[in-house]
């Protein structure tokens, strides 16, 4: 089953006892069409949200001249980071296993 065939039968089946069937199942292919092309951001930024101290992420150090990132696994630290992180600093959490 192609990706598009997977949205329509999702949602003619979400939407089969709507009174408005047809812009309710036209919105939501468009909405899933638009959310394939534009994938969230994974990557959390410092002043959004701070990892827990000892907890287990990947840093990623964007170098924006050269265009390419430094990833490093590391065990956060909050003493190591100052309250000022640059913009081009990210991170992910790693999840426990």
């Amino acid at each position: 089953m192609t990706r598009r065939e997977q949205i329509e039968v999702a949602a003619t089946e979400r939407y089969k006892d709507s009174e408005y069937i047809v812009p309710n199942i036209y919105c939501f292919i468009e909405g899933a069409k638009w959310a394939d092309k534009n994938p969230p951001d994974c990557w959390l930024s410092f002043k959004d949200r701070r990892p827990e101290k000892g907890q287990l992420i990947v840093l990623r150090i964007d170098n924006l001249k050269f265009g390419v990132a430094s990833l490093e696994i590391i065990k956060f630290d909050p003493l190591v980071f100052s309250s000022e992180v640059a913009d081009n600093v990210k991170w992910f959490p790693i999840p426990e296993v």
